[in-house]
C-alpha cells in the first residue's frame, strides 16, 4: 500500500458500503498495523474549499467523479481495507498536501 493509491474502506462506521479512500501516509512509514487515509464523497463539494476535486477516470477506479474531503482525515488499521482500485496522480496529491497543510495548520 502506498500513498497516492486509491482502496476500498470495509468498515460500516464510516458508511454503509465499501467507499474509496486516498492513501496519505508516507511510504517511509509502513511498518505500523494502521494507515493514514482520507475520504472520498460524491456529494457536489465546489464550495467546500478543503475539498479537491477528482474526476473519476480508470487510473483511479472511481466510478464517479469525486471529492477528496481533506478535512477527513482517518487513520484505520489496514485489515479494514478491502482492495486496491486505482491510485492518484502526483498533480492532484499535491493538490491534497497543499490542502492538508492548510487544514492542519502547517506553515510551508
Amino acid at each position: 500500500m502506498k500513498r497516492g493509491e486509491v482502496w476500498t474502506l470495509r468498515d460500516d462506521k464510516y458508511a454503509s458500503k465499501a467507499r474509496p479512500v486516498v492513501i496519505l501516509q508516507s511510504n517511509d512509514v509502513n511498518q505500523f498495523d494502521s494507515v493514514i487515509i482520507c475520504l472520498f464523497t460524491t456529494y457536489d463539494s465546489s464550495a467546500i474549499t478543503t475539498r479537491v476535486f477528482i474526476p473519476a477516470d480508470t487510473e483511479n477506479g472511481l466510478m464517479k467523479d469525486s471529492y477528496v474531503m481533506t478535512e477527513k482525515i482517518v487513520t484505520v488499521d489496514k485489515r479494514e481495507l478491502g482492495g486496491r482500485i486505482g491510485f492518484l496522480h502526483s498533480e492532484k496529491l499535491d493538490e491534497i498536501s497543499k490542502q492538508l497543510m492548510i487544514v492542519l495548520d502547517i506553515k510551508p
